[in-house]
Parts: C-alpha cells; sequence; structure tokens
C-alpha cells in the first residue's frame, strides 16, 4: 500500500523547505563567518569579529574583570564604626574563560539544526544577542580569602569601662561586638563575581557578647568615686606626700580581668603616680649613711650605719589602691625601697681598728697663708677610712686644690722652682701622712721627695704632691682596717694611723753622700749701683741619701727596704748692674 498523497504533499514541502533553509544558511554563512550581527558579551558589542579578534577581546575582558574590585561592608555596630576591605576578583579565585566564552559567542547561528541555526541569523536582523560570558570560580580560594578578609572586619565588643578624668569619673557600657558569617556570605560574593565589574556586598553577621556588664560598670563607678573622693597622705618621718583627688584620679586605670568571670578591676599605675609625684619625691628620700670610725676618748668606736629610703612607685602604688578604697583613715606610713650603706655597721666592727699604729708631726711658722692650706687639707683627709687592700691616693682624696675648695695662695715649688700658687705648703702634710705610711710599714705605691732639701723635713723621709702629679699614694696591705686621724695646732700638724698591726717599725738614716756644691746664678737689678753685688739667695749643696726601713714581725722575721733620694743643689743667686751704669 503506498503512502496517501496528502502525506506525500507534506513531506515534499519539508524537505523543499528544509533544502531552502540549507541553501540560505549556507549563504549566511559564508557572508557571515565570525560573529552574528548585535551579539554582545558584558556590555561588549562583539556582533561580525571573528575568531582571533573575539579571542583578543575577550582576553582584554578577563584582564578587566580580574582587576575589578569587591568591596565587603560590615556596617556599624553599637560599639565599632563601619568597616570595609576591598580585593580585586582575580584574588578571589574569579576568571574569565576566554576560550570557552569565544565558543559561546560563535555558537548563535550554528546549531546543528539548519532551521534553528538560520533562525538565529533572522533573530539577527530584528535586534541585538546577549551572549553571558563564562566565569570560574574557584571555590576553595573563595573560601581562604574570605576566611582572611572576614577577621579585619570583625567588630571587636566594647567592654565595659569607666573614665576617670582627675576626679569625674564616667561610666561607658558595654555594647556587642559583630563577627563575619561566612556560609551566608560566601554565595553573595560569588554572584558578585559572576555578575562582574566593581561590586560592594554588605556582609552578614551575628552578635559577639562582651565579657563584661553593665553590673560590672556599676561597681568600678562605684569604686573609682570612692577613690576620688578625699586626699590621700603618706608621710616618711617629718615629710608627707598628699595626692589630692584630682591627683589620685590621674592615677587610676581600669582593666578587664578575665580570670573566671570577668569583671572591671581598678589599679593604681606606677608610672602615672610617679609622674604625678613627680619631684615631691625627693623630699621623701634620704640618702644613706656608712657607719663611721671616730675618736673618742682616745678610743676608735664605729658610729652605726643608717640606711637610705629610696621612693618606689610600684610600692607606694600598691598603697595608694589600698588607701583609695577607704573612705576613712586614708594615711600611711610610706613604705619604699631600702637602701643599705656602703659600709655596714658590722663591716665597719669587723675593720679591727682598735689601737695607734703610728703617728707623726711635723712643724711650722705660725699664721703664714701655707698653713691655711696645710689646716684645710687636714680636715679633708680627717676621718678617712681604708679598706684591707685599698689604695689611698692623696690627690684622688683631696681633690683638686682650688678657691672653691677652700684653698689659698701660698709659696710651693713646681719644676725645682719657687711659685705662688693655690694649695701651695701642702707639701708639709704630705710629708706628715708620709711618715705616718712609713712607721705604720704599709706599701709605697708612689711618692716623690722635694727637689731640694728642705731642712724642717726628716732627710729622706718627705713627700710632695701637686696637681696632677706628683701623687702621694699608698695600699692597705694589712688585715685591719685604717681610720686616718689629723691634728694641728698654729705650729703644728700631726697625722696619727688606727689600726691593727703586729708589725714593729723602725728607720736607720744613713748619711749624705755624693756631694754637688750648689751653682751660682747672676740677675740683672739696673736699680743698683755698678760694681755693688746683692745675694739674694744663698744656696746650698746637693746630694744624696739613703734611709732604711726595717719591718719586724711578731715571729722575729724583718724585711729591710731602701729609700733613695737625691737632693739637687740649690743655686746661689745674686743680683748686680751688668750695665756698668750707677
Amino acid at each position: 500500500m503506498g503512502v496517501p498523497r496528502p502525506a506525500r504533499l507534506v513531506v515534499t514541502v519539508l524537505v523543499a523547505v528544509v533544502v531552502l533553509a540549507g541553501g540560505a544558511l549556507a549563504a549566511l554563512r559564508v557572508a557571515r563567518p565570525g560573529a552574528l550581527p548585535g551579539v554582545t558579551v558584558a556590555g561588549v558589542d562583539v556582533g561580525g569579529l571573528e575568531e582571533a579578534e573575539l579571542e583578543r577581546r575577550m582576553t582584554a575582558l578577563a584582564r578587566a574583570r580580574r582587576a575589578a574590585r569587591v568591596t565587603l561592608v560590615r556596617r556599624a555596630t553599637e560599639g565599632a564604626g563601619e568597616a570595609s576591605t576591598a580585593m580585586p576578583a582575580g584574588e578571589l579565585g574569579a576568571r574569565l574563560d576566554v576560550d570557552a566564552t569565544v565558543d559561546a559567542i560563535l555558537a548563535p547561528g550554528r546549531d546543528a539544526n539548519p532551521i534553528a541555526a538560520l533562525a538565529d541569523h533572522v533573530r539577527a536582523f530584528a535586534g541585538p544577542t546577549r551572549v553571558a560570558p563564562v566565569v570560574r570560580v574557584d571555590d576553595a580560594v573563595l573560601r581562604a580569602r574570605l576566611a582572611r578578609a572576614s577577621q579585619r572586619l570583625v567588630a571587636a565588643p566594647r567592654e565595659g569601662d569607666v573614665e576617670i578624668r582627675g576626679a569625674t569619673v564616667t561610666r561607658v557600657d558595654p555594647a556587642p561586638g559583630a563577627e563575619v558569617v561566612l556560609d551566608e556570605l560566601r554565595p553573595d560574593v560569588r554572584a558578585a563575581l559572576l555578575a562582574g565589574g566593581d561590586r560592594t556586598v554588605e556582609v552578614p553577621t551575628r552578635p559577639v557578647e562582651p565579657d563584661t556588664t553593665t553590673a560590672d560598670v556599676d561597681a568600678a563607678v562605684r569604686a573609682a568615686r570612692v577613690a576620688t573622693s578625699a586626699p590621700i597622705r603618706l608621710t616618711r618621718g617629718d615629710a608627707a606626700l598628699v595626692l589630692s583627688p584630682r591627683d589620685v584620679g590621674r592615677t587610676l586605670d581600669v582593666t578587664v580581668e578575665r580570670a573566671g568571670d570577668a569583671r572591671l578591676v581598678l589599679s593604681v599605675s606606677p608610672g602615672r603616680l610617679e609622674d604625678v609625684v613627680g619631684e615631691r619625691a625627693a623630699a621623701l628620700e634620704t640618702e644613706p649613711q656608712d657607719a663611721r670610725l671616730v675618736l673618742a676618748g682616745g678610743r676608735v668606736r664605729v658610729v652605726p650605719a643608717r640606711p637610705g629610703f629610696r621612693f618606689s612607685a610600684e610600692t607606694a602604688a600598691a598603697q595608694v589602691r589600698e588607701l583609695a578604697g577607704r573612705r576613712d583613715d586614708r594615711s600611711a606610713t610610706l613604705r619604699g625601697e631600702t637602701v643599705a650603706a656602703e659600709l655596714t655597721t658590722s663591716e665597719a666592727r669587723a675593720l679591727d681598728v682598735d689601737e695607734r699604729v703610728s703617728s707623726f708631726t711635723t712643724y711650722h711658722a705660725c699664721c703664714e697663708p701655707r698653713v691655711h692650706n696645710i689646716h684645710r687639707i687636714a680636715d679633708i683627709v680627717d676621718g678617712a677610712v681604708v679598706l684591707p687592700g685599698e689604695t689611698f691616693s692623696l690627690n684622688g682624696y683631696v681633690g683638686p686644690r682650688t678657691r672653691a675648695n677652700g684653698f689659698v695662695g701660698a709659696p710651693a715649688i713646681r719644676d725645682g722652682e719657687y711659685v705662688d700658687e693655690i694649695g701651695g705648703g701642702i707639701s708639709q702634710f704630705a710629708t706628715t701622712l708620709f711618715n705616718a705610711i712609713f712607721f705604720g710599714g704599709y706599701d709605697f705605691l708612689e711618692y716623690k721627695a722635694h727637689s731640694y732639701y728642705i731642712d724642717r723635713y726628716p732627710m729622706g723621709r718627705e713627700a710632695t704632691v701637686s696637681t696632677p702629679a706628683p701623687d702621694l699614694a699608698f695600699r692597705n696591705d694589712s688585715d685591719a682596717g685604717i681610720l686616718i686621724d689629723t691634728s694641728y695646732t698654729d705650729t703644728s700638724i700631726t697625722v696619727t694611723f688606727y689600726g691593727s698591726t703586729e708589725r714593729d717599725v723602725r728607720a736607720i738614716m744613713g748619711e749624705p753622700y755624693n756631694f754637688e756644691p750648689p751653682p751660682t746664678q747672676v740677675q740683672h737689678d739696673p736699680s743698683l749701683r755698678r760694681g755693688e753685688t746683692v745675694v739674694v739667695q744663698e744656696g746650698t749643696r746637693g746630694f744624696d741619701v739613703v734611709v732604711k726601713r726595717v719591718i719586724s714581725g711578731p715571729g722575729g722575721e724583718s724585711t729591710v727596704e731602701e729609700f733613695f733620694t737625691r737632693y739637687l743643689p740649690q743655686p746661689r743667686i745674686v743680683a748686680r748692674n751688668r750695665s756698668g751704669r750707677g
């Protein structure tokens, strides 16, 4: 049985349409080898562009889409202002797939069904064809970047606080903060990335409650008001440190303590207290006083040491906080840092200074300027204590001989010449001290005899000093301490050493030798008559001398030391009129 005639007619028509559509489609494809006219991608007209140009255009669009910024905004909370952070889409894991997007642009008009493909060409005449760009989002990258960004958007809860300005107390109530809900944020950001361009996304949040409560603030306000309600008085001896309510307020600090249940803690800041007290602390401080060795009735006794006191901001802050919690009786004795003396009472007693070891006296004329200097240096050295093994330097102990230090001008010998200088004459004291050292048997470290022999001093047992040199120095090589006692009259100076020693010391004076006659120096004096000669200074011979020091111990053993001195001849000076006129 054959196909009915009407059916054959329909088939024939359809075949004809397909053939015609195919021919038309073939013609259109020849005429339109690239994208159909009117095709746009993300607002970019790409109609009629061939594949190579499409790839170039989409590559540029991909770069722009990667650079587009997504801004995350966390709205303000009660305790914190608004916060935001922005990131390029590329950092969030978004990229435009260039190849897939080009394929999507070229797809219209290329359907396997010629009729559907021809319909695309026909629609191209009617209006634009919008093609969505193919965007890939790496969910792992997106998740990681958002987790990191969300930390910058967290609003910490505002803890309760008390603001104290002087004596004015102001409460600050706690308020919740906010944290980002990532599971709700990711879909919104993903949609923004797919949409492309710069986008702003408001982040979803959930509240974060503070650790403190309004009840905590109530308690801290009460404590702060009590603390600043009245002055605080700290005393030390006759001195007092008074902190006004405003002063107390300036030292206070309020912090959150989270050990167990959180609470607000009122404390006193040592640093702030130190700033408030300032120089007033000096009136409360005392310097330590060393134990002293003094002579009383010819015997050495120990005057006990006294510790000093230093203001300690840390210790005082604890006291202020304790007193600040009281409504009454806001006074106390100031506690602080005890400063020990360098020489304690027990150390002074252990020095075993219990006998006179040596003493020496030299004599001088009364009432000359040099006597004032001798007395002044004696006063400075009087009471000096030299510990076992310690070195004593006369220059180091006395310091510069200046008018400010109590010395006056007087004759002295410098570089072998007589000159007038401040502190002149103190070599008399140095010589006296030298002999006390000598007969105490102590170890000389530095000394220098005078250039010329001076007959008021023991030959070969004398010393001169000047600044900065020469110096007179010795070492206490005994097991006991030394107390240096000085005394004087109008015509004498005495230096006595007190200590403890079993040594016996004696001096053996040698005979002078190697004499050298004095040279003669002639000075021109035009005031003299012709031929007249006047002796200005009688000369003295120079010579050498050796003094021996014999130190005997308790077991009979002895040591002998030699002290060699060379005295220069002192020139004979005469004056005459050399011009021959008179």
